[in-house]
């Protein structure tokens, strides 16, 4: 690895150096997809990128940050390693979340819709969920949990590797088979394949815990609190089901509703 010092040439004091400019482009949507990489915020989800097998580039640190020696071990070899003036790292980011560690990585390319049939635990559906904090927390929650897997419908897989979504997921995102795919190709594929949708609706007659120890293999589709699922995925639905709740309250955040559900489904068949 090449670590540069304070009296090397590559050193980011100004935004004019050559590397600042990527840097700045991959803080926007438009930049990720013309560079084909990302930025990894912190420590803890470098690292978990690294595990997964994403391909880190170069590390950046700010100032009196320290780059763990367990980190850079697991950098391979030809990634950098440079330091960014703090005056600099505060220009770079602008009104975005400052870093003063981060990584820049190639962006992994998510599976399709066919890599669910070598799946054999449950996958969790997403539909037209938008908040960076629900679909990071409901990501962890489905690796502690032993889903399968999860499928974002109607997001721009540009978006599936926002550095807000990153942080949110703890980095777990890379550690899960996510899958990006609208709503129309995703129902096409469980007709072909009749797979079992359990929907999760808040009127359904049975709860999660009529289903709970099906042994067959389920994709169970949440939508968004606001919304819920589209009518589309309604109609496509072989289950449905519902969190029994206390009348006094209208409805569970998205994210609280995945944990029960996964945790009532993890405890008879994901062993």
């Amino acid at each position: 690895m090449e670590e540069q010092s304070a009296n090397n040439p590559f050193l980011i004091d100004s935004l004019n150096h050559p590397l600042a400019g990527p840097i700045r482009k991959l803080l926007t949507r438009e930049g990720r997809r013309e560079l084909g990489q990302i930025i990894i915020d912190d420590e803890e989800n470098i690292l978990q990128a690294l595990e997964a097998g994403v391909e880190v580039d170069s590390l950046y640190f700010a100032g009196d940050e320290v780059v763990s020696d367990t980190l850079r071990k697991k950098l391979t070899a030809g990634a950098t390693i440079h330091e960014v003036a703090k005056r600099t790292t505060k220009k770079l980011f602008e009104n975005d979340k400052i870093s003063r560690i981060f990584a820049i990585a190639q962006m992994p390319q998510p599976p399709g819709l066919d890599a669910l049939q070598s799946i054999k635990k449950d996958i969790v559906v997403l539909e037209d969920l938008s908040i960076s904090g629900n679909i990071g927390n409901i990501t962890r929650t489905s690796l502690a949990l032993g889903m399968g897997g999860i499928v974002l419908l109607n997001m721009d897989p540009i978006d599936l590797y926002d550095r807000r979504l990153i942080r949110a997921s703890r980095g777990y995102l890379f550690s899960l088979p996510m899958i990006t795919a609208p709503t129309v190709d995703f129902l096409n594929y469980c007709k072909k394949n009749n797979e079992t949708l359990l929907v999760m609706d808040m009127n359904a007659d049975k709860t999660i815990d009529d289903f709970a120890s099906m042994p067959n293999r389920m994709l169970i589709v949440f939508g968004s609190e606001k919304e819920g699922c589209s009518p589309e995925i309604e109609a496509a639905a072989t289950l449905k089901a519902r969190i029994p709740i206390s009348s006094r309250v209208e409805s569970l955040n998205v994210s609280a509703s995945a944990g029960i559900t996964l945790y009532s489904r993890s405890k008879f068949n994901q062993g």
